[in-house]
């Protein structure tokens, strides 16, 4: 993927949540379970994700993590952007510090493809896209639950 791990665990919780865990609160226990992610890494990547608004946290008996906004509304570069994860990929993939159009590396046509194709795909696709293709898609049964 064209980002860190931060990034890739952010879109891993969000689609996991659009599928499972809309309504109700997820614990981060339970939610790093699920998407085996480290717990304590876990809760860097949820305090972003609430920051950035897009999930309500509750403390407390009941609580968890909860999606705040309609998941038509949740493109996949909202989430990368909340980890600091740009959408559009910058520097040369050639290791020069003055790539560009007017003095490009032999790479470059090549990765300003992958970059413009890498927007184009984070802005394009929303949480909604994962719920109406992903539900099933998930070998792990939803979350349950406890009191």
């Amino acid at each position: 993927m064209i980002g860190s791990q931060t990034a890739e665990y952010a879109l891993r919780v969000m689609a996991y949540l659009s599928i499972n865990g809309v309504g109700e609160p997820v614990r981060a226990r339970d939610l790093a379970a699920k998407v085996e992610i480290p717990v304590s890494y876990l809760s860097k990547i949820m305090r972003r994700l609430v920051e950035a608004g897009l999930l309500h946290s509750r403390k407390g008996h009941g609580g968890g993590f909860t999606i705040a906004r309609p998941l038509s509304e949740i493109r996949f570069a909202d989430i990368l952007e909340a980890v600091d994860q740009e959408t559009r990929p910058q520097g040369c993939v050639f290791g020069w510090k003055t790539c560009g159009e007017e003095n490009p590396c032999p790479l470059h046509p090549f990765w300003k493809l992958l970059k413009d194709d890498f927007e184009a795909w984070a802005r394009m696709h929303t949480l909604k896209d994962v719920r109406e293709r992903g539900d099933g898609l998930l070998s792990t049964a939803p979350i349950r639950h406890l009191s």
